[in-house]
């Protein structure tokens, strides 16, 4: 579908960083690099500004939005709420393949040579298999759409430094083995303050960043 087409190609360039907040969208290249008319372009831009990524000023333009701090946080507590959710669930419904594949990604999370991307990557692999196995579908869609803002305000250089791997590391550890044990409470309260962490330490950042912009500005 072409609405999907051009909502992903400019969600990408957007959490890629190649489209920086306060960048203006140009519609028609963006249309012209699709091979497609206005019109999807268009829906896709609504559709992402629901979501948090654009901002659509009438008569004017398009523009990335700048992550405002108390947005950011709301929609990461948010997260934080489904992802807990969705581990309660899985707790009853993991199987002996999931738990084995979540080890082994764990023990390669491990490894301290690793790159913030691929332990990102990695630690993305370890939650999805948790909430794919909750079977809650629509909450699993609407975390994904969360996932995604958080990698649009997140840097895994500054989630995954060596002391807050190193912490992350121990709570999936920990997540597992009360997952494991179908303890569905303490992984869904552990999966909870785990995420809030991360909630936290990214709006304390966007809150320095406005707080600076503003004595500069």
């Amino acid at each position: 579908m072409k609405i999907e087409k051009a909502y992903r190609y400019i969600k990408r360039l957007i959490i890629e960083g190649i489209l920086e907040p306060d960048t203006a969208i140009n519609v028609n290249e963006i249309a012209e690099a699709l091979k497609m008319s206005r019109t999807p372009v268009h829906k896709a831009l609504s559709k992402l500004e629901q979501e948090g990524f654009l901002s659509i000023v009438p008569q004017v333009g398009v523009y990335v939005k700048r992550p405002n701090p108390e947005e950011v946080l709301e929609r990461l507590l948010v997260c934080a709420n489904l992802d807990a959710l969705m581990t309660e669930q899985a707790a009853l419904l993991l199987t002996q393949k999931e738990f084995a594949y979540m080890e082994s990604i764990l023990k390669r999370m491990d490894q301290p040579e690793l790159s913030a991307d691929e332990y990102g990557s990695l630690n993305i692999d370890f939650h999805r298999t948790i909430y794919e196995a909750s079977k809650l579908t629509y909450t699993f869609n609407l975390a994904k759409q969360l996932w995604d803002y958080l990698n649009f305000v997140g840097n895994p250089e500054d989630l995954f430094t060596t002391e807050r791997r190193q912490q992350s590391q121990t709570e999936h550890w920990m997540i597992f083995y009360y997952l494991k044990e179908n303890d569905s409470k303490l992984a869904k309260n552990l999966m909870e303050k785990h995420m809030r962490r991360v909630a936290k330490l990214v709006g304390e950042k966007y809150q320095g960043i406005e707080l600076k912009r503003r004595i500069l500005s």
